[in-house]
């Protein structure tokens, strides 16, 4: 079946052709950075707007990382990004301790509290595993 006219990515791809990236970084203030400087590199046969998605998710969950889960330099976080027959799959883990999603209480005013937000708006499906490790995923719709 061919493409006609629209993305490459409507058309699923081989499973031979399915990308598996992981990667652990320090905790710490600077592991969302670095976080985006591996992602920039990293992910590069992603389309633009569906890298930028990704870019901007994965900060913020690593920045929930380091804040929520208390990762500091002698911490690693890990994070995977797979891509899936309809989009991709990320995941976020921490040493932290394990938490509940919660609706954000602070005023529209007030900084901070809007990573969970911008993945309950931006993914299509995401979660939150709890085991040796806090795990935190989501899911990104290809088209």
């Amino acid at each position: 079946m061919a493409a006609s006219g629209g993305s490459a990515l409507r058309m699923k791809p081989p499973a031979a052709e399915r990308r598996c990236l992981r990667f652990s970084i320090a905790g710490g203030p600077r592991a969302p950075g670095h976080a985006r400087a591996w992602l920039q590199t990293g992910v590069v046969w992603l389309p633009e707007g569906l890298q930028r998605k990704l870019v901007m998710l994965i900060s913020e969950l690593v920045n929930n990382s380091v804040v929520h889960g208390h990762a500091s330099e002698r911490d690693v976080i890990e994070i995977e990004v797979r891509s899936t027959p309809d989009g991709l799959r990320a995941q976020v883990s921490d040493s932290g301790p394990a938490f509940a999603p919660r609706a954000r209480t602070k005023g529209i005013e007030e900084p901070g509290g809007w990573g969970l937000v911008l993945v309950e708006r931006v993914a299509r499906r995401w979660g939150v595993e709890r085991a040796e490790r806090t795990l935190v995923w989501f899911e990104l719709a290809a088209a």
